[in-house]
């Protein structure tokens, strides 16, 4: 009985410590993506949530600081993202106006960026921090609003 004992605990100590050694951290490409980083919006209710790789210093985007002022600006209307794709430099602050009765986000697609829900007459900012391409999409419609870029310079 001890024996078996010692195997299970043995068994889960080499589990347990294999799951703490690994990590994977996605670059952002042409293809999409974007690295962990926080989340939050302004007036559709808020969340803020740090990957491992942002901790790090590796987010390719991060809510922008409270108090920043736009210097891009995307309208979501009739369930669309407008302009498409964004044109963005590395630094800028892309506001996501909700033009919308009902509330929408701009999510990165591997999910780790993301405005969190935007209300009706509201907007959600993140700063864009590295050069590359995101794909995003709206995770309340995630079936009607996909397949949008931002492309950061």
């Amino acid at each position: 009985m001890r024996s078996v004992v010692r195997a299970l605990l043995t068994t889960l100590a080499v589990i347990a410590l294999a799951a703490c050694g690994s990590s994977a951290t996605a670059a952002p490409s042409s293809g999409g993506g974007v690295q962990p980083s926080a989340a939050a919006s302004t007036g559709g209710g808020a969340s803020a949530a740090a990957g491992a790789s942002a901790a790090a210093g590796g987010a390719a985007c991060a809510v922008a600081a409270a108090g920043s002022t736009a210097t891009v600006n995307v309208s979501i209307k009739d369930f669309k993202f407008n302009p498409q794709p964004v044109q963005a430099k590395v630094g800028d602050v892309v506001a996501w106006k909700n033009d919308d009765s009902v509330p929408h986000s701009a999510t990165m697609d591997d999910g780790s960026c993301d405005t969190d829900s935007i209300s009706a007459g509201a907007s959600g900012m993140l700063t864009f921090t590295k050069a590359g391409t995101y794909t995003y999409h709206c995770k309340v419609h995630p079936t009607q609003m996909k397949d949008f870029t931002v492309v950061v310079q």
